[in-house]
């Protein structure tokens, strides 16, 4: 995948001085490219990116042990399930909406599983995943500081964890402000929000566009 998208940004004669967005694992996505493209990408915006030591251990745990069929659905409350994972937690009572996405969508997202793939292929696929540690995506430090991003999480995220995360940027805080010991690196959090929808229902992207867009259009000026 990262070779692929590195010739991508060849093939379309991306310019150099691009910036790039990613959120989950588009964000990990984007994390190693700009990695591997310095000379393309001078600026990214990282929203809860997937990569894989930030992914939350009850999450881990639960896909291991069978108890969470995330993304592997055998039923139709697996698909309910997730969809409050995605937002607050499936177990976050205090959560103003509590369902984010409407009861046809969840029989869609359902029945769309059962012709996908056959009984089994997803589980296999991310315990696959989490199992091969070899990856070159399977970093367990941050091996890209010195490139300019800035990186938002949700602070509620139940799929990618917002303490793992502080931990991979190494990130502290203090009275409500963040600092990374990467001088380019800007980290801000999300408040009352999941990986996906916030815990009144929006969506994290309408949340986040205002910053987003003032950041990637902020271009980086090249020394003259």
């Amino acid at each position: 995948m990262l070779e692929s998208n590195s010739e991508f940004l060849d093939v379309v004669n991306c310019s150099s001085n691009t910036n790039s967005f990613g959120i989950s694992l588009g964000g990990a996505a984007c994390y190693y490219l700009q990695h591997h493209r310095p000379d393309i990408i001078k600026r990214t915006v990282l929203v809860s990116p997937a990569i894989l030591c930030c992914v939350d251990k009850g999450l881990v745990n639960g896909i291991r042990e069978g108890t969470n069929n995330f993304c592997c659905f055998e039923s139709r409350l697996d698909v309910k399930l997730l969809m409050r994972d995605l937002s607050t937690g499936r177990d976050d009572y205090t959560r103003e909406k509590w369902d984010p996405v409407p009861q046809f969508f969840l029989e869609s997202v359902y029945r769309q599983s059962k012709k996908g793939a056959p009984a089994g292929h997803f589980r296999a696929l991310l315990l696959n995943l989490l199992a091969n540690t070899d990856s070159p995506f399977s970093a367990m430090k941050d091996v890209d500081a010195d490139n300019h991003r800035l990186v938002m999480w949700p602070e509620k995220d139940r799929i990618i964890n917002y303490e793992e995360g502080k931990r991979f940027f190494e990130v502290s805080s203090s009275g409500g402000d963040f600092a990374s010991t990467s001088s380019n690196t800007e980290f801000e959090s999300i408040t009352d929000c999941g990986h996906i929808f916030h815990s009144d229902g929006r969506g994290i992207l309408d949340i986040i566009k205002p910053r987003v867009r003032d950041y990637l259009l902020d271009f980086i000026q090249d020394d003259m």
